[in-house]
């Protein structure tokens, strides 16, 4: 091999040789990333095994937390009344935002809104304190067949007035006229309006003192878990409402879990959820460091063939210097 050819082949070599040596430089640091990654994500899996859901116990099972059973079905005050749906057993336990306005339903906004006007509503869903003189005609609004006479009057723990004529009944109170017999409901009336008026007057009581806002319920209705994981992150709080309708203090996710009224739990079948999840990033990151394993050692293997070659051509053209150029010579 001459001279000049020696020469090309040891640069394309060197060059070859600087290749080999950055792809493992590159292929180091991306296992070291994935070390990091790696220990990331086995953080990521134990810190979600150890999340908790918020529960409440309920027909021989438990059953995570949701805006209905914490603070009632919208217009639907059937199940207050029936107890078709599951009702939490303290009326004064109710959901509230970090800010501690009270989280509304927009059947409740539109309640509000009807008595107080559309103002009394901002851009963003807020709406601020009103008197608490204005909840009987806002239960009024809420609660179909129902006046807000009905609900001041029970308020002021009067009986509501109720009855009606009737052409012929199996039982019956009240006084027959004529051919019809005068039905009086006064007291199932009156149990009616006071069963929705423990449920649902904390609810507005709180609102009127504290403010209230509709602005997480897009989020609510587009994630089942949404408010059990607010109350555990803390952007949601339960809150104990008291005669003024302000919030009793230190009453922290703790003192409902210890009084029974929420549970706090984690879920097996969530965990085998995480699990499955867990296994799976491993065994992609297991295979992504397997293959910079091989690359390495193929570029390795390489490399060291590089180096012998580059050994043997340098002396080749160390000889080809001495015995072309070696003008001392005897």
């Amino acid at each position: 091999m001459g001279l000049a050819c020696s020469q090309i082949r040891l640069l394309t070599l060197t060059a070859r040789k600087a290749d080999c040596e950055y792809g493992i430089s590159i292929n180091s640091m991306e296992k070291m990333a994935l070390t990091r990654e790696q220990s990331a994500l086995s953080r990521e899996y134990q810190s979600r095994l150890q999340s908790k859901q918020i529960s409440y116990y309920a027909n021989g099972q438990y059953n995570k937390i949701n805006y209905n059973y914490l603070m009632g079905y919208g217009r639907n005050y059937a199940a207050i009344l029936s107890g078709s749906q599951p009702l939490k057993s303290e009326n004064s336990m109710i959901l509230t935002d970090f800010k501690g306005q009270v989280v509304m339903s927009q059947a409740y906004a539109d309640a509000i809104t009807s008595v107080l006007g559309s103002s009394a509503m901002n851009s963003k869903g807020q709406g601020g304190t009103f008197s608490t003189d204005n909840i009987p005609a806002i239960l009024a609004a809420l609660i179909p067949g129902t006046t807000e006479e009905q609900f001041q009057t029970v308020m002021n723990n009067e009986k509501v007035e109720s009855s009606f004529d009737a052409d012929s009944v199996q039982t019956t109170t009240g006084e027959a006229t004529g051919d019809k017999t005068v039905v009086n409901t006064s007291d199932e009336t009156t149990d009616k309006i006071q069963q929705i008026i423990d449920f649902y007057y904390p609810i507005f009581q709180a609102a009127a003192a504290n403010g209230w806002t509709t602005e997480y319920n897009k989020d609510m209705a587009a994630n089942d878990d949404y408010v059990s994981d607010a109350i555990v992150s803390g952007t949601f709080q339960l809150e104990t409402v008291n005669e003024d309708g302000n919030y009793d203090p230190d009453t922290s996710l703790t003192y409902f879990v210890t009084n029974g009224m929420v549970q706090e739990r984690t879920d097996s079948s969530v965990r085998e959820e995480i699990t499955a999840w867990y296994e799976a990033e491993k065994a992609r990151i297991s295979e992504k460091e397997n293959w910079l394993d091989i690359e390495n050692q193929d570029l390795s293997t390489e490399l060291e063939a590089i180096n012998q070659e580059l050994q043997s051509l340098q002396s080749l053209i160390d000889d080809s210097i001495s015995t072309n150029f070696d003008w001392g010579g005897g």
